[in-house]
């Protein structure tokens, strides 16, 4: 994914769940909130109780792949967050369907 979909800063995030909406389903949470910039923004979230580090950077890898393939249809203005919910190993196209899914649930897939 660009470098430019993402969200970087420690501030960017702590606004994201301040403010945020969430939507979610068995494997992911999704925070949204709008955002003052034309691009819409992206971060995720993975937590130690995942394992050691291998394993966070390959849901967080997974996800990035997932999500860069459909962020020409999301609408602008907005930034997320992905959470997993859960530890055991994904497979890749069950990831693109809920990242799919959570978007259409929050109404932001154009």
């Amino acid at each position: 994914m660009k470098s430019k979909y993402r969200l970087k800063k420690n501030y960017q995030y702590n606004y994201v769940y301040k403010h945020a909406k969430s939507v979610a389903d068995k494997n992911f949470v999704l925070l949204f909130c709008s955002s003052n910039n034309k691009q819409s923004k992206v971060g995720f979230s993975v937590s130690k109780k995942y394992g050691n580090a291998v394993k966070r950077n390959r849901i967080r890898r997974q996800l990035k792949a997932a999500v860069s393939a459909v962020i020409p249809n999301i609408s602008d203005g907005y930034n997320f967050i992905f959470i997993p919910r859960k530890a055991e190993p994904y497979v890749f196209s069950e990831i693109e369907n809920s990242v799919k899914n959570l978007l259409v649930k929050s109404g932001l897939l154009q």
